[in-house]
């Protein structure tokens, strides 16, 4: 197996994942994203092969969901959740701080 071939793996099972859940079958699902047919869809699902950046483009809005939950499991939105349940529970004095530590970290990265 190529490097990659861990993510195919993983995006074709999250693509299946959803799609089953919306009772959408392979066919239906290539249609709507204009790929040949089932077949190559069942290829992806299993990580046999990849999908173009356009492609991708058209399984996240024809699943509705994000690219980000398609190729790493997670969203933005789970992200900002946990970050602003943290951030929420720090005085204003602590907030303070942290900022001046963000501020100082990105300075000594040249960012």
């Amino acid at each position: 197996m190529q490097k990659d071939d861990a993510l195919n793996i993983a995006l074709g099972a999250r693509i299946k994942e959803i799609r089953t859940q919306k009772d959408i079958s392979q066919e239906k699902l290539a249609e709507m994203i204009g790929v040949c047919n089932g077949t190559h869809l069942s290829n992806v699902e299993r990580g046999y092969c990849g999908l173009s950046i356009p492609k991708l483009v058209n399984v996240c809005e024809a699943l509705d969901v994000s690219a980000d939950h398609l190729l790493f499991g997670t969203t933005v939105h789970d992200v900002e959740t946990v970050l602003h349940e943290s951030l929420n529970q720090l005085t204003r004095k602590q907030a303070d701080c942290l900022m001046d530590i963000i501020r100082a970290y990105i300075k000594s990265c040249d960012i």
